[in-house]
């Protein structure tokens, strides 16, 4: 992945950054980490401007997040929660399990939408609760730019200041979205478990 997109990047450009940075804002998958670090790698070995990469990074990730942001409009909650108990039996979930976790979502959505920019596969993810649960779109909007602002600025700096040390860089950029993936996963365990013990509880 690191290859394709690294080679894209240095073939097409301003282009690259532009379609790359639109689609990791709508699938998750797409590292966001490697796309801009490298790109301000490049500005210091071609003639890729730093103002420049920040504008266009910034622009396609707010045409991103709109996107993404209206086709889970699309998703009503109700649709949502009869899906779940429909197919999430399997996983032993239910309806009123996720209703839960829209309930934390409109009480904590401000704050989720704005810390979770900064985390990998969240950082898209998280649009998708916004969507559902109809979050004002300028409220929406203006948290999701600033944490993106910040995060594609910090990247692309990161990238120009360290571009003769490529390697060192990547290892940090890994290890970052390993802690990050390490605190996902004990959120996610705990959130389960105190699903679980309300259960047994009723």
């Amino acid at each position: 992945m690191e290859q394709i997109i690294t080679e894209f990047i240095r073939s097409w450009g301003y282009a690259a950054i532009a379609i790359l940075i639109l689609f990791e804002n709508i699938l998750p998958f797409i590292p966001s980490e490697i796309i801009l670090t490298f790109a301000g790698l490049l500005s210091e070995k071609s003639d890729l401007s730093i103002p420049v990469l920040f504008i266009i990074s910034t622009v396609a990730s707010f045409f991103g997040i709109l996107i993404l942001y209206y086709i889970s409009r699309l998703v009503s909650e109700q649709r949502l929660y009869r899906f779940v108990d429909k197919y999430g039996k399997w996983i032993k979930l239910r309806g009123k399990d996720v209703a839960k976790a829209n309930d934390w979502f409109k009480h904590y959505g401000a704050w989720a939408v704005l810390i979770c920019r900064f985390i990998p596969v969240l950082r898209v993810l998280i649009t998708i609760p916004a969507g559902i649960n109809r979050m004002n779109i300028v409220k929406f909007m203006f948290l999701s730019l600033l944490g993106t602002t910040i995060w594609n600025f910090l990247l692309i700096y990161l990238g120009k200041l360290l571009s003769g040390s490529w390697d060192v860089l990547m290892n940090a950029l890994h290890t970052y979205s390993f802690i990050m993936y390490i605190i996902l996963f004990i959120i996610v365990v705990y959130f389960i478990y105190h699903l679980l013990k309300s259960r047994r509880v009723k």
